[in-house]
C-alpha cells in the first residue's frame, strides 16, 4: 500500500470539488490536474501501472490512499420504489426533523447527519435497508449492523451508531461528503428533490 499524506487544507480542497455523488477521487485528481486520457495511454505505454486513488480524512492530517475508495457511487438501479403513502410519510417526519429547535439550534454536522439517518431508518426500516445497501462502494463500506464491519474496510473510518438503529455508519467525512452520502440515501428512498435540497442546505454553504 501506498500512501500519500497531505495538509488538511489541501485535503478539504480535493474534497470539495466533487461534481457528482458518483464521481471518483481519482476522476476528482484528474480533473484537477488536466490528466488527460492521452496521458494516462502514454503512461500505460512506458508500463507504468495508474491507481485509483481514495481521500481520507485522519485526526490530525488527510492521506491519499491507493488501497481502498471512498468515493459514493450511484446505485445502477434504485430499489423498489415505495408507496406514496410512505414516500409522503417519510417526508414529513424527516421535514418536523429539520425544522425542530434542537435540530435548529444543532451546530455539529455529525449530530445533524445521524439525526436525519435515524429518522430515515424509523420511519421505514425496510426502504432504508435498500437504500444503504444500494450505497455500498467496490471497495468500501458505509453502513454496517456493527461497528466491526466498518472498521475493517478502512483505518480511519470512525463508525458511529445511528441513534435507536440496529445500524452503523462511517462518519470521517466532511460535511460536502456527509450531504451525498443523504442525497443517495434518499434518492434510493424516492424522496422528494424539493426536501433533499432543504437537508443541502444544512451541509453546503451556498
Amino acid at each position: 500500500m501506498k500512501i500519500i499524506e497531505v495538509d488538511e487544507e489541501l485535503y478539504q480542497y480535493i474534497a470539495s470539488q466533487t461534481q457528482s455523488i458518483g464521481e471518483s477521487a481519482s476522476d476528482i485528481l484528474r480533473r484537477l490536474l488536466n490528466f488527460s486520457n492521452k496521458a494516462v495511454e502514454k503512461t500505460e505505454a512506458h508500463s507504468v501501472p495508474v491507481k485509483e486513488v481514495e481521500v481520507v480524512a485522519a485526526p490530525t492530517q488527510a492521506t491519499v490512499s491507493t488501497s481502498t475508495q471512498t468515493v459514493f457511487e450511484a446505485p445502477t438501479v434504485l430499489p423498489k420504489k415505495q408507496s406514496d403513502e410512505a414516500i409522503q410519510h417519510v417526508t414529513v417526519k424527516v421535514r418536523d426533523l429539520l425544522h425542530s429547535e434542537t435540530f435548529q439550534q444543532e451546530t455539529k454536522a455529525v449530530v445533524r447527519f445521524l439525526n436525519i439517518l435515524r429518522v430515515l431508518y424509523r420511519t421505514n426500516p425496510e426502504s432504508f435497508a435498500q437504500a444503504t445497501e444500494s450505497l455500498q462502494g467496490r471497495t468500501r463500506v458505509y453502513f454496517a449492523r456493527d461497528e466491526g464491519t466498518l472498521l475493517m474496510a478502512g483505518n480511519h473510518t470512525k463508525p458511529k451508531q445511528i441513534p435507536d438503529t440496529p445500524y452503523w455508519v462511517i462518519t470521517n467525512t466532511n460535511s460536502g461528503r456527509k450531504m451525498l452520502m443523504l442525497e443517495g440515501a434518499m434518492q434510493s428512498m424516492h424522496l422528494p428533490a424539493d426536501l433533499i435540497e432543504e437537508v443541502r442546505s444544512y451541509f453546503v454553504a451556498n
